[in-house]
């Protein structure tokens, strides 16, 4: 094998997280490593990085053998590690991001011209067409990646280890990316592949590592297994995945939500409306106004035409504060950049919006914030239950039970809860809990109103959902209807219909 550990330990405080771990990558293999949150592989992933010092185990590269790595070592050995939190320099173009710390020089002058023909030269191999002189801010995130990537390339690794490179990724980036990674894997080049998304693992990779505990719960081909048998492997019980309990209707109940011509950039114009209890998906390609609706119903994006009501009230074109007070919460795809304030406790990010109402006397009340901090929690199965925490040290999947939770704890008055692809970037674990949230608002009397590109997704959770594409509503699936082939098939015959008109 090129790249494989056996046996590999670590213990925190007496508390094992790795137990004796194997695992083994080959030359020109994608393989993928799943778990859920907690399972062992940031652990793992940091011992091969020689960020920790395992208790035990051996790792080996190529021909060398190793009982434990400082970063140097790593290096050295040939370990790249590409995070999913990139480290570029905004204020330096692709070429020079890519020799950062490591500039070829000609005495004290930097040879610019030697590094930007060498960077062109790692960008074309992966096939992304882009230009060493280009600035990052004309990149979209899946440009980012490609670029971290090829500064790892460049230090010329025995394996290329992939941590999470999709999270923040719409479904055409993560496309994007994937192919450039099979053309990485053309160079004979090992890859251990870091995921939550299950559909990338049957596109991508030949093998398949799921940990659990802090063991191997499972490996082998990936042609061996199907989604469920990856899915009960990452949990280790069988989940539920079927469709939501019927929905149904209260005769004289008026809408929750009621959106008449809406209008705003990218969206519109667009007609619908919500029933109490009802959860509510919205479907479409990328480009296809998802996020644009959910942020215009917000206040967050100009509207300038049609009408919004809740609850039988207009709501006025103002801002997020007015969309707030009559009821609507918005959680938003990107939450390390929109939603989650690392610095700040859990408790302060998940009470953010509602100090004032547990306060007295502009006084804050700290015995209720930790009484509404743990309801919260708890209905959440927010882990670890710390109010205290900051909240970067969450994982993604708790981190977004954070957001959640700032609009469904006992203090919030939400009538309409809105999610923009709340599960990116979150283990099967976590998505079991996100899906009991909704459902349990909707049972409440709220209503959910949840983008999502993955159509498996609103399969399981929502009782009609709406398809978008250029803004419009393309068509709208009755419980009974919704399909995966379905969405999908309404999806790309609307798009492509709109590229040949």
């Amino acid at each position: 094998m090129a790249f494989a550990v056996y046996g590999l330990k670590k213990s925190y405080g007496g508390v094992e997280v790795l137990k004796g771990v194997d695992l083994q990558v080959a030359d020109g293999e994608i393989h993928a490593l799943l778990g859920a949150n907690g399972a062992g592989k940031s652990t793992l992933i940091k011992c091969l990085s020689g960020a920790i010092q395992p208790d035990d185990g051996v790792i080996i590269v190529g021909a060398d053998k190793f009982n434990a790595l400082t970063p140097r070592e790593a290096r050295q050995a040939g370990i790249a590690v590409v995070y999913q939190d990139l480290s570029l320099a905004a204020t330096l173009d692709v070429a020079d991001n890519m020799f950062l710390g490591q500039e070829l020089r000609f005495g004290p002058f930097v040879r610019k011209r030697a590094q930007r023909r060498e960077a062109a030269r790692w960008l074309d191999e992966m096939g992304t067409g882009i230009a060493p002189t280009a600035a990052l801010s004309s990149l979209g995130n899946a440009g980012l990646q490609a670029v971290e990537i090829a500064k790892a390339l460049r230090t010329r690794p025995k394996v290329l280890i992939l941590d999470e490179p999709t999270a923040a990724l719409s479904e055409r980036e993560a496309a994007t990316l994937g192919a450039h990674l099979l053309e990485l894997k053309k160079q004979n080049l090992p890859l251990l592949y870091v995921t939550h998304r299950l559909g990338e693992i049957f596109a991508l990779a030949d093998r398949v590592t799921v940990l659990r505990g802090g063991r191997v719960a499972l490996t082998g081909k990936v042609s061996q297994f199907d989604r469920d048998a990856l899915v009960d492997a990452i949990v280790g019980e069988r989940i539920d995945r079927g469709r939501p309990a019927p929905f149904e209707e209260q005769p004289d109940a008026e809408p929750i939500l009621r959106v008449d011509g809406l209008l705003a950039a990218g969206v519109g114009p667009v007609s619908f409306a919500i029933r109490p209890g009802e959860i509510v998906g919205v479907f479409g390609l990328v480009g296809s106004g998802r996020t644009e609706l959910l942020e215009t119903l917000f206040g967050s994006r100009v509207r300038y035409g049609g009408t919004v009501a809740v609850a039988g009230k207009p709501l006025r074109a103002g801002g997020p504060g007015d969309a707030v007070a009559a009821g609507l919460a918005l959680v938003p795809a990107d939450r390390l950049r929109k939603s989650i304030l690392g610095a700040l406790s859990a408790g302060e990010n998940m009470l953010l919006s509602s100090f004032g109402r547990l306060g007295r006397i502009g006084m804050r009340n700290r015995r209720a914030e930790r009484r509404t901090f743990a309801q919260a929690a708890g209905r959440l199965d927010l882990r670890p239950p710390r109010m205290d925490l900051e909240a970067r040290r969450f994982s993604g999947g708790n981190q977004q039970k954070l957001v959640i939770a700032r609009w469904l704890n006992d203090t919030q008055n939400c009538r309409v809860l809105m999610l923009d692809e709340p599960t990116q970037g979150v283990d099967v674990g976590a998505r079991r809990d996100i899906y009991a949230a909704l459902r349990a608002t909707a049972e409440s009397g709220a209503s959910v109103l949840v983008t999502s590109s993955e159509p498996e997704e609103l399969v399981q959770i929502a009782h009609r959902v709406i398809v978008l594409s250029g803004g419009r509503i393309a068509a709208i699936v009755s419980a009974a209807d919704i399909e995966e082939s379905l969405l999908l098939s309404l999806a790309h015959k609307i798009e492509h219909q709109g590229h040949a008109a």
